[in-house]
């Protein structure tokens, strides 16, 4: 610490999205450039004035928190040209250094990384079973998809049940078919992520529905039960609900507590994914958020406000500080993906599909960025109207993974100016590539917008 630093101030940011949205690729990005930091390639701070960082140290993480791993996500990258591996536990990078434009004070920035698949299960905190299971089967009867993937599970429900096992399996099936058709509201998520952190398997339907469990444990599974079968004193009532009440507590409880602690939250929006996966992945997108943020509550403390928070920073020691979540960025990554004449679109998409949930909520700063962690792709003059992009294809049209070869040009989808009133999966496409990573491990990747929403969210 400097000699005029008398104070050190900690930022807690926490990272989420779904599946294959780009967390893992952001924060080793984020870790990288912040380590081996250069104001003119990563400008951290005001705009036009760009700080400068000195005394840069990785610290261990809190107790109970593994370490982000940094080292192999970048080796993952540079060495075998795969995207890093998929976050399975929750971890945390712990870093500090001073920064010249933050006179008094250095910076403890924690960042942490947990599990997309835990962010299905945010409708459960502040419901009981019984609310919980009428959430679920709303969306069950209400959405013709859901309907299509859970109809035998809601057939079962209509018939009285004696034997919990077969309207379980039922369930688990249902949730197989959730997982097969790529409908991200899987419940309980140690279905597809289990509590040791093995994710699902894509096997036969029966297959994996035999090889999971919803719940816990395979003693501790429960499924959602409509009002006819919460007859009070059933022992399937009885027994679900006690199960449901375990797995809030040691699940999503500890998962929304950390979120809850955050001082800046990063949600990550995969626009180019939800245009590629048809009208029904946004709206289960959107759903998601919307419970996310309804769970979260971010915005200044009722009680304590910004001037409890500003007080707390000055004589308060930073473990005691509270936290509460002030500032809010939805990023849409993978804007390399994109057409350059359509990265403006991208970004009008994303403020259209959650902006309104955001507006919600008194005292929060939140702002919207279009983002590229790293650039894999080039952009090549367009050819009779056509959107064209130069990178070295990850997959065929079949979906099947290639070996990594020379530079291609693909074309890419043009995105609309707002969302349209329906579209098909596979309407819109958008090419996976292979990473551009540098090898040489002072050298940060190329980026686009990533300092803009570090600086936003490292206040």
């Amino acid at each position: 610490m400097g000699v005029f630093r008398v104070k050190t101030t900690e930022c807690r940011v926490g990272v989420v999205g779904l599946y294959n949205s780009g967390k893992s690729v952001l924060l080793t990005s984020l870790v990288n450039h912040l380590k081996d930091y250069d104001p003119q390639r990563f400008a951290l701070g005001a705009e036009g004035r760009p700080a400068n960082l000195r005394k840069f140290q990785v610290h261990a993480p809190d107790p109970g928190w593994s370490a982000f791993p940094y080292d192999a996500s970048r080796a993952a990258l540079v060495e075998r040209g795969r995207w890093p591996e998929k976050t399975r536990d929750r971890a945390q990078f712990v870093c500090q250094f001073e920064r010249d434009d933050w006179r008094f004070s250095d910076c403890l920035l924690k960042l942490y990384d947990l599990p997309g698949e835990r962010i299905a299960d945010a409708a459960m905190l502040g419901r009981d079973f019984a609310g919980w299971s009428d959430h679920v089967l709303r969306l069950f009867h209400g959405d013709a998809a859901y309907r299509a993937c859970t109809g035998p599970f809601l057939d079962a429900l209509a018939r009285p049940v004696e034997n919990p096992g077969p309207l379980l399996r039922s369930y688990r099936l249902a949730l197989a078919n959730l997982i097969w058709n790529y409908k991200p509201l899987v419940s309980p998520s140690t279905f597809l992520l289990d509590t040791q952190g093995r994710l699902a398997k894509r096997l036969p339907v029966e297959e994996l529905a035999d090889g999971r469990e919803s719940g816990l444990s395979a003693d501790q599974q429960f499924c959602p039960l409509p009002p006819a079968l919460r007859t009070p004193g059933s022992p399937i009532l009885a027994a679900f609900t006690d199960r449901y009440r375990d797995y809030v507590r040691q699940v999503v409880e500890p998962t929304i507590a950390v979120l809850r602690s955050c001082t800046s939250l990063v949600v990550l929006i995969d626009v180019t994914m939800l245009l590629a996966g048809g009208v029904g992945m946004y709206d289960d997108n959107r759903q998601i958020v919307k419970d996310l943020l309804e769970v979260l509550r971010p915005g200044e403390h009722p009680v304590f406000g910004p001037l409890g928070r500003g007080l707390s920073k000055v004589f308060l020691p930073h473990e005691w500080r509270p936290g509460w979540i002030t500032r809010l960025a939805f990023v849409a990554p993978k804007m390399d993906l994109v057409h350059p004449t359509d990265r403006d679109n991208m970004l009008r998409l994303m403020r259209r599909m959650v902006e309104r949930f955001a507006a919600d909520h008194d005292g929060l700063n939140c702002r919207y960025f279009n983002c590229s962690a790293m650039v894999a792709t080039k952009v090549r003059p367009s050819e009779e109207g056509n959107r064209l992009l130069v990178g070295v294809p990850f997959r065929d049209p079949a979906g099947g993974r290639l070996p990594p070869g020379p530079e291609q040009r693909f074309g890419v989808s043009a995105v609309p100016d707002d969302w349209p009133h329906e579209w098909r999966p596979g309407e819109y496409v958008f090419p996976e590539v292979y990473p551009q990573m540098p090898a040489r491990k002072d050298s940060p990747p190329e980026h686009v917008n990533l300092d803009h929403v570090a600086s936003f969210v490292i206040d």
